[in-house]
């Protein structure tokens, strides 16, 4: 079975609900942003997230009810 290649460990710093889903910012702990752009994909616990704003050391996405349902570790502060 794979089970991908972890990068960097990162951290849920803010949740914001939204209709349809949530509005999630996430620290990026050690992985460097630099190339990191507005519609990149990160895989985060396994699901693939789209970029939608990315910060020096942080970068957020939109994740939809659905997916949240079906995903575990995107509660606040989880690492």
């Amino acid at each position: 079975m794979f089970t991908g290649i972890i990068e960097a460990v990162g951290q849920v710093r803010h949740l914001e609900q939204r209709e349809g889903g949530v509005r999630l910012v996430i620290g990026s702990g050690s992985l460097p942003l630099d190339d990191v752009k507005i519609g990149d994909s990160i895989a985060v616990d396994g699901c693939c997230l789209t970029v939608i704003a990315v910060a020096p050391d942080a970068f957020h996405v939109d994740v939809s009810d659905v997916t949240m349902s079906a995903t575990a570790g995107f509660a606040h502060g989880a690492a």
